[in-house]
């Protein structure tokens, strides 16, 4: 048995040494910063990185957060990680992060929460030391419990895809072994760690697919059945890979400058294509760091489908998909604040804080060879006004004088604009009269005529985005 053990914790390491050198993670000159939590993983990472390190001329620092869930266990490893790291001449970096109350305030699950944070640290770390890689010490028999959590929880391909070895200035390269064979590469080197009790309580789903439903499908269906996890998560890597490069092909086509989605063009994709190609516009987006679920896809998709008015969804917590008309965009909210009431004298100027612009009024004296109305200016018969005007949102039930009395809501509908932008754009009126809706048109009762004395110039600063 011992044997057995030796031979796996060699092939572990060297493995693990042509892996870093075939990557290019070990160059002259590399910063790496390691998360350590105390764990077995970690400290199996941290060793072999400490070992390279003696062979080739790269930097490591330690980074371990302590996530203050466990009380005295949280201290614990703390000091573990600080006690190791002096004794094998590790530079290290301790962070404290209240979890808890992070999961609170942010309205996350504690797992995601301590991700979360973890992941913050580990960045603010890299920074700071002007690090190349983050190294992190999951391995193959967490891809399997991933692919098995995420397949129970519905996922998409990207989901099946279970853990990437490289993203961003993260590395896992760890990835090809098992705990087996990092077990018997701790137990070769007499590499210290610390038990997290949490990882054995099932009251989370992981431990309940690790400790539980795993072993028990190994029993009782499927000896190799991890290994075909594992496979399956390559196999879905490699068909995510292809389509994705397909939906390079077509992004420029479908993503406008205003970084929504022309959804006349991506209706004619082929369905299995739109599913990717949402998950890759929200990965660009750093919105998608969890897999959407099939039922938030085909929520999307059926969204999508519909060409009329204003539809909207909401994907995670202060995260909204918006499709209005034949656009998709993507928010963390999905209402815009609306102008506020002011009054602007004649002639004179008032802002809109709201909508950053400001409207300046005028009275010519002598009158223009040629105007006319556009969506940044107007002209109306002063004649018929009074020495101040108002300006405000649009409000159910308005009508304007314009073809014959008509309803603004229905003015916005024609000119397709999306139900959130309507109480942004300036109804400027008098009295009981809407003169002008900006970007849209004037009342025919003040248009200006030949008997027209005293002329009203309008005008805002910026032009209005009506869309």
């Amino acid at each position: 048995m011992k044997e057995v053990i030796a031979e796996r914790a060699v092939n572990v390491r060297a493995d693990f040494f042509r892996l870093m050198m075939q990557k290019g993670w070990a160059r002259a000159g590399k910063r790496l910063i390691v998360g350590v939590s105390g764990g077995m993983d970690s400290m199996v990472l941290l060793h072999l990185v400490r070992e390279l390190s003696r062979e080739q001329p790269v930097r490591i620092v330690a980074a371990h957060l302590n996530h203050a869930l466990r009380g005295r266990e949280s201290e614990r490893d703390e000091q573990f990680v600080r006690e190791i790291c002096s004794a094998w001449g590790v530079p290290v970096e301790v962070g404290r992060e209240d979890v808890g109350a992070l999961a609170h305030m942010r309205g996350l699950s504690i797992q995601v929460a301590a991700r979360e944070a973890r992941y913050a640290f580990f960045k603010e770390v890299l920074e700071k030391r002007k690090g190349h890689h983050i190294v992190l010490g999951h391995h193959a028999d967490d891809v399997a419990e991933t692919v098995m959590l995420r397949f129970l929880r519905g996922t998409s391909v990207h989901g099946l895809r279970g853990i990437p070895e490289h993203k961003g200035a993260v590395i896992r390269p760890l990835l090809p072994f098992t705990r087996q064979e990092i077990q018997s590469y701790a137990e070769k080197h007499r590499v210290p760690f610390v038990e997290d009790s949490s990882n054995r309580k099932t009251i989370y789903l992981r431990n309940k697919v690790r400790h539980e439903l795993i072993p028990e499908i190994e029993r009782h269906f499927q000896r190799a059945f991890r290994r075909h996890l594992i496979r399956y998560a390559a196999y879905f890597r490699e068909l995510q890979d292809y389509l994705e490069g397909e939906c390079q092909a077509i992004f420029s086509q479908m993503v406008k400058r205003d970084d929504s989605i022309d959804l006349r063009d991506f209706r004619r994709v082929p369905r299995a294509l739109q599913r990717v190609f949402l998950e890759r516009f929200l990965l660009r987006k750093g919105k998608g760091e969890a897999p959407l679920s099939f039922q938030q896809l085909d929520g999307l998709l059926t969204l999508i489908a519909s060409s009329e008015g204003t539809r909207k969804m909401e994907l995670r917590r202060d995260f909204w998909a918006v499709r209005e008309y034949n656009r998709l965009f993507f928010t963390d909210s999905p209402v815009l604040p609306e102008i506020r009431p002011v009054v602007c004298s004649i002639p004179g100027s008032v802002e809109l804080k709201d909508i950053h612009n400001r409207l300046e009024v005028n009275c010519p004296t002598e009158r223009p060879p040629q105007f006319r109305s556009t969506r940044q200016e107007a002209y109306l018969d002063g004649d018929r006004l009074g020495q101040e005007l108002w300006v405000r949102a649009f409000q159910p039930g308005d009508r304007i004088e314009m073809a014959g009395t008509v309803k603004v809501k229905k003015l916005f509908i024609d000119a397709k604009i999306p139900a959130r932008f309507r109480r942004r754009i300036p109804l400027v009126g008098s009295g009981e009269d809407i003169l002008w809706i900006g970007g849209i048109g004037v009342n025919r009762c003040y248009y200006v005529t030949d008997k027209t004395r005293r002329l009203v110039h309008l005008r805002f600063r910026h032009p209005l985005e009506v869309r």
